[in-house]
């Protein structure tokens, strides 16, 4: 299990319980899952402590080899909260002769040399200094979370309709989405020409009317190589998708708006093919300018060994981009393949 470095607090040391925080701050649930409780003990310990990282590796692979569906999930979560550390121990043990534990054993370390977990890290490290920083009176009050939203579909959902979690999902594909094992799917191929969105509004976190003046928007994503050209992904903000057609040769992003499809930009190559399941990372810097307009810088990242980058920027005016009232993740084309999104984070004041 990852821990924080130490760090002191000037605080003095009160307890309290999930139950007097919001239902809607993810902090708590993250930290639950990180086996990190809720009381300010128990949150500084977690700053300070040395894990004993064989035993509760041992024990999260005895899960993993479990029948039961539950405890193998139980036992791939608590692998993947280890980190490097799960990592190098299971690139060292040697493999099983159950050629289904084999398998599993092997997607955990692909999830695991995938450089997202770090976004996770930074989350966990964010949970426990904020809802320190705030104390009790505080977290009863807080909206915002202390600056920072981070959603990494940790609850399973099978068939998204409506809500999952503070986002929405609106679909006008007629196609399916899911979240399956820290991934949120947008399904491909069968439907018809629309959009696939889960939406988060600003009005449900932070609790505002807009999201600010500056703030930063990321998440990990990636797409089948199926029909290129035919669909895209991205993140859109207020009214300005931010996308990429995966499998493209050379890659192929561009900005336009979401409501009349008007390009703002013309279609650029990004120097690599955007692919695969969760193997890019696309950040956006968003801020508000004094005339109004809105500037938005992009980062695509090709994550693992000899990644590459590519950066774009637009400033576009308010009649395009509309309120900043809302962010969404975003599959949409006639056909195609599925796309992928994990740890979606969002920074206030960035």
């Amino acid at each position: 299990m990852k821990f924080i470095p130490s760090i002191i607090f000037g605080l003095s040391v009160a307890g309290f319980s999930a139950d007097d925080v919001k239902v809607s701050d993810w902090r708590v649930e993250l930290l639950g899952e990180e086996g990190i409780g809720s009381s300010v003990e128990e949150l500084q310990k977690s700053l300070t402590a040395v894990p004993e990282v064989t035993n509760e590796l041992d024990d999260a692979f005895k899960m993993l080899a479990s029948q039961d569906f539950d405890e193998r999930e139980g036992g791939r979560k608590k692998l993947m909260i280890g980190g490097e550390d799960a990592l190098k121990w299971l690139l060292e043990m040697e493999p099983s002769e159950d050629p289904e534990l084999r398998r599993r054993v092997l997607n955990v370390i692909e999830e695991l040399k995938l450089v997202f977990r770090k976004d996770r890290e930074v989350a966990v490290e964010h949970a426990v200094k904020s809802l320190l920083e705030e104390g009790l009176e505080g977290r009863v009050k807080s909206a915002d979370t202390g600056g920072m939203f981070f959603e990494w579909f940790g609850k399973g959902d099978e068939e998204l309709r409506g809500n999952y979690r503070q986002f929405r999902f609106v679909n006008s594909s007629k196609r399916p989405g899911k979240v399956e094992g820290t991934r949120l799917i947008f399904a491909g191929k069968a439907g018809q020409d629309g959009d696939q969105r889960l939406v988060l509004k600003s009005k449900t976190w932070p609790g505002e009317i807009e999201f600010g003046d500056r703030f930063r928007v990321s998440v990990i994503l990636g797409g089948e190589d199926i029909s290129s050209g035919a669909w895209h992904m991205g993140i859109t903000i207020g009214r300005i998708r931010t996308l990429f057609h995966p499998g493209m040769q050379g890659g192929s992003f561009r900005f336009e708006r979401i409501d009349n499809r008007k390009h703002l930009s013309g279609t650029k190559g990004v120097g690599f093919e955007p692919l695969g399941d969760s193997r890019q990372r696309m950040s956006i810097d968003v801020t508000k300018m004094l005339d109004g307009h809105v500037r938005l810088d992009v980062l695509l990242e090709k994550l693992g060994e000899g990644g590459r980058t590519f950066q774009s920027s637009i400033t576009v005016d308010a009649e395009d981009i509309g309120d900043l009232s809302e962010v969404s993740l975003d599959r949409s084309g006639r056909s195609g393949g599925k796309a992928y999104f994990r740890d979606f984070m969002i920074s206030l004041n960035h």
